[in-house]
């Protein structure tokens, strides 16, 4: 069975906590969401002892089934997450995963974490075990169409109102940045705006100005200005820009970057996606420099900088920002990228 994080909480309340659950999808926010939602529901049925694995090359699978050897103190049941931060657990982590959906130990919930899977991952054994033991959540980002009604349900979340204009415009200012939605519309939620909301209530509460650097930053990438464009990130952080805002104008440079590349026709591909006639030029150069290889490695950076700053992951932010955005301007100034 497949749900949404928006059908979740009526799944749990309906049938309970299942001995196994999945969560994968492309989005950091839902998956938060969905996993919010676990927690909640299992402290409410008692289970208060929750831990959390993230699988790397050192990672023992064995300890699914050695958990189950040790009785919490405090509570029958416990939570295990368990992360798959690619999707892939390998031959190992596969069999091991089979196993267990075959035959769940008594005393632990385990829910699986990952990033939206693609067609070869979804065929592989050990998904199909996991789909036939428990429920998947699928936390992918809502499409273009289906966008404005999203934002309707997450500002219902902040009880906050919108006119459908205002919505509109924060569908196109946030598409693709669900994070930086959210923390808007919470921003928006603690004003004293009159309500519902209008367009021009959204620009006069936005910070415009923070947009306004941010895209400047922009400007220096597309004319691989490195110089400048180093210079103005720092500026940015040392004005304390909004990360979430950050991340959304470099998530979409990649976006817009891999979309023409695989275009067929650049001219119609630069129309349909924003991109001015006066910067056609600068933008086939982005894309020539910008190498397979390279927009690799910056998906890899895009990845960390989520975590960073969302996940806490330990790893600096500003410096895999700096990486990236030299990695745009240059790339080939980038070796291996450090781990």
């Amino acid at each position: 069975m497949q749900l949404t994080p928006a059908q979740l909480s009526a799944h749990l309340t309906n049938h309970g906590l299942p001995a196994i659950m999945s969560v994968f999808g492309d989005t950091p926010l839902l998956i938060d969401d969905a996993l919010q939602q676990i927690r909640r529901f299992a402290r409410e049925q008692g289970i208060d002892e929750r831990q959390r694995w993230l699988q790397d090359n050192q990672f023992d699978w064995q300890q699914l089934n050695d958990q189950s050897a040790s009785l919490s103190l405090f509570s029958t049941l416990k939570l295990v997450e368990l992360e798959l931060p690619e999707g892939k657990p390998g031959r190992e982590g596969g069999e091991a995963l089979r196993n267990y959906a075959q035959a769940p130990t008594a005393d632990q919930i385990l829910i699986i974490i990952g990033p939206k899977l693609k067609q070869e991952q979804l065929k592989a054994k050990w998904y199909k075990e996991l789909t036939a033991a428990g429920p998947v959540v699928t936390a992918n980002s809502p499409d273009r169409s289906a966008l404005p009604r999203f934002i309707q349900q997450r500002a219902q979340l902040h009880q906050v109102q919108l006119q459908p204009d205002a919505t509109q415009l924060l569908a196109d200012w946030f598409e693709g940045n669900l994070l930086a939605l959210d923390q808007e519309l919470q921003k928006l939620a603690l004003s004293d705006l009159p309500q519902p909301l209008s367009v021009a209530d959204i620009q006069r509460a936005a910070e415009d100005q923070s947009r306004f650097n941010v895209f400047a930053l922009q400007e220096a990438i597309v004319q691989a200005d490195l110089d400048t464009a180093l210079h103005r990130l720092a500026r940015l952080f040392e004005d304390s820009v909004e990360e979430a805002i950050l991340n959304w104008m470099l998530q979409r440079e990649w976006q817009l970057v891999s979309t023409l590349q695989n275009a067929d026709n650049y001219a119609d591909a630069c129309r349909k996606n924003g991109v001015w006639r006066n910067q056609e030029a600068a933008y086939r150069n982005f894309c020539q420099r910008m190498s397979p290889v390279a927009i690799s490695k910056a998906a890899q950076l895009l990845a960390r900088m989520e975590y960073a700053f969302k996940r806490d992951s330990g790893e600096h932010y500003s410096t895999l920002a700096t990486h990236l955005v030299t990695l745009y301007c240059r790339p080939e100034a980038v070796g291996e990228l450090p781990q």
